[in-house]
């Protein structure tokens, strides 16, 4: 794969591409990925996230997670496992990750706003499909994300 976000932005001028706030740092191990868009709206608790990535094929997706920021770490090296194991490019979170000194070497891109050791136990609700938006971005199922050293582009339209 081979893009550059800031070449894709010179390019693309006369579309309406979105840049996510640079406050979303990346905590995972894959430095540049693309994907369409899947989201889900989490209530603190991640176990509906974590079914997710343990049991769907992620082949070409990335998951837009809002988790409202809550002050919990969301993500953690057990959920990225899964997310490896089942070919997802990158999480994109709007809350915090754990465990990062193990998530950073796992080939997934894991963008949040933070660290949080302290994770949430109560199984709350989520849904599914819905329109999120967060840093700056709203983020429909189905667009595309596209994201490197420089940051994180979303558009309707596929760029590549």
């Amino acid at each position: 794969m081979h893009f550059e976000t800031a070449d894709l932005c010179d390019d693309n001028q006369d579309k309406k591409i979105q840049i996510l706030s640079p406050k979303f740092k990346n905590y995972g191990g894959l430095k540049k990925c693309f994907g369409q868009i899947i989201t889900i709206k989490l209530d603190k608790s991640n176990w509906r996230l974590l079914e997710m990535l343990r049991d769907e094929d992620g082949e070409g997706k990335i998951v837009v997670v809002d988790n409202a920021e809550y002050f919990y770490g969301v993500v953690g090296d057990k959920l990225m496992a899964f997310a490896k194991n089942n070919n997802w490019q990158a999480i994109i979170l709007n809350g915090y990750v754990r465990d990062t000194a193990h998530t950073r070497n796992i080939d997934v891109a894991l963008y949040a706003i933070g660290a949080c050791p302290l994770r949430n136990f109560d199984k709350t609700e989520s849904s599914r499909g819905d329109q999120l938006s967060f840093g700056g971005v709203t983020f429909h199922e189905g667009d595309y994300l596209y994201a490197d050293c420089d940051g994180v582009i979303i558009s309707k339209e596929k760029l590549i």
